[in-house]
């Protein structure tokens, strides 16, 4: 069984590596940061809109994923527009 810590969103202080789409989460970037425990403990950190999907498409409930195997997805409210 798995046992996951609560969820902290915390601003990066430094360069991380996304868990979910192997992006960087830049210093100064809010991310989402816990750890989980199966054999051994991992810290899983993901931009927000890589957890804003887990949690859209499991209605808020918990998840699994495969880390670093992830597409990383559109910001909600980013500029689609493409300058001429």
């Amino acid at each position: 069984m798995t046992y996951c810590t609560p969820t902290t969103y915390q601003t990066a202080r430094k360069e991380h590596i996304c868990t979910n789409c192997c992006g960087k989460i830049l210093k100064g970037e809010t991310y989402a940061r816990w750890a989980s425990f199966d054999d051994t403990g991992f810290t899983n950190k993901m931009h927000m809109e890589c957890l804003d999907s887990f949690l859209e498409d499991n209605e808020g409930r918990s998840f699994e994923y495969t880390p670093y195997c992830g597409e990383r997805p559109e910001k909600k409210g980013a500029d689609k527009s493409i300058e001429s």
